[in-house]
């Protein structure tokens, strides 16, 4: 095993030097390190392995380690694989490996976020007047029409932003996915299949924990601010109300407000503010509606943007 051969093929950035063998098993490393092929099946594997592996055993690392996103698959008919990379692999093993995850001390799971993070932010497109996904804001009852027009199978997994970044005491496991196709999280055994009704409960407990809505056509991410990469992407772009797309914002009625300062309390986005009255600066605002769901005298409505 070669430690930098398999720092080169899978690409693993400084940052995560001291957690390679968290990452990777023993074996993994060594395949890695002796693999000379892109695309490999379990002959391949038992060719160049250090122990006196069956073909069945190759077959066996092989679907493990798919499932660990350490391989993807390249043709399900043939059985190929090809060799994952650092970026895909810790995905997996935040959500899927959580315990082991969190195991990592404070200082090195912080350092893991802001690589990832960085990485996430600088594979968006440069032009800042394109949206780089189709991920659009919407209020509760928007993303309950969303839900039950579906007509397709739903997949429920554990935030992967707030898993990583860890910046929030908010629930993880909230992601709605409707995507089943080849190395996703469903087809590699990590996602909770729900019914609409178990999927709208997810969203109202979301939306009463104070988590933002984003739908796309694949599915439905219940955000803060603190952890997700989307959000945290949006700032660093100067892109709150164009990206992600933000249908609505806030209207308020300050004769109703009673200075409670829920709004203040749920808004992610330092939106509120409450010297000499509620004041809104409405810059701030993604047009979420968490606020006002939480206002208890109807000052705050969601308007057209």
């Amino acid at each position: 095993m070669d430690e930098k051969i398999v720092i080169e093929k899978f690409k693993i950035p400084k940052e995560a030097y001291d957690v390679i063998s968290y990452i990777l098993s023993e074996e993994e490393r060594v395949f890695i390190t002796n693999i000379d092929k892109e695309t490999f099946n379990a002959q391949d594997v038992v060719k160049v392995s250090d122990s006196n592996n069956t073909f069945e055993q190759a077959e066996e690392f092989l679907r493990n380690g798919y499932k660990r996103g350490v391989f993807f698959i390249a043709d399900e008919k043939t059985n190929t694989y090809g060799l994952s990379n650092f970026y895909g692999r810790l995905d997996v093993f935040a959500i899927s490996e959580t315990d082991k995850y969190l195991s990592l001390t404070q200082e090195q799971r912080e350092r893991l976020d802001s690589w990832y993070f960085g990485d996430y932010l600088a594979s968006l497109t440069l032009d800042l007047s394109v949206r780089p996904t189709s991920d659009e804001v919407l209020p509760l009852e928007r993303v309950l029409e969303f839900i039950e027009k579906q007509d397709r199978t739903i997949y429920l997994n554990p935030c992967d932003c707030r898993t990583i970044a860890g910046k929030c005491d908010k629930p993880t496991f909230t992601c709605i996915s409707y995507r089943n196709g080849l190395n996703t999280f469903s087809h590699r055994g990590h996602s909770k299949t729900i019914t609409k009704e178990e999927a709208k409960e997810v969203v109202r407990n979301a939306d009463n924990s104070g988590l933002i809505h984003t739908v796309n056509p694949n599915g439905i991410c219940n955000c803060c601010g603190d952890c997700c990469y989307l959000f945290r992407a949006a700032t660093k772009r100067n892109s709150v109300g164009f990206w992600p797309k933000a249908e609505y914002i806030i209207e308020t009625d300050k004769e109703k407000c009673i200075e409670c300062e829920n709004c203040k309390k749920y808004c992610h986005f330092d939106v509120f503010s409450f010297e000499n009255g509620l004041k809104a600066d409405k810059s701030k605002c993604v047009g979420c509606g968490i606020c006002v769901g939480k206002c208890p005298k109807g000052a705050l409505t969601l308007i057209q943007r």
